[in-house]
């Protein structure tokens, strides 16, 4: 990846794969701060977040498509925290 990615997004992606179902595996983790990266961006230039947005973005950081829906409740349930 040519963007480095800041530590505070590989702690929100160590939190989701301590509260995912689905096991992450250490080869995800680059992928998985990624894209929470582009996400948290997004939302804080208060950017809009389609479905399809959300799925060039995981495109983008090379995670599994099915994780989109989960990461959204994850990160949803988050930010109510």
């Amino acid at each position: 990846m040519n963007k480095e990615i800041a530590l505070k997004y590989y702690d929100i992606a160590d939190e989701y794969a301590t509260e995912t179902e689905k096991a992450v595996g250490e080869a995800e983790r680059d992928a998985l701060a990624h894209y929470f990266q582009l996400l948290i961006e997004r939302l804080m230039n208060n950017e809009e977040i389609s479905e399809q947005a959300q799925q060039e973005m995981a495109v983008e950081a090379g995670i599994d498509e099915a994780r989109i829906d989960e990461i959204a409740m994850f990160l949803n349930q988050w930010g109510n925290e």
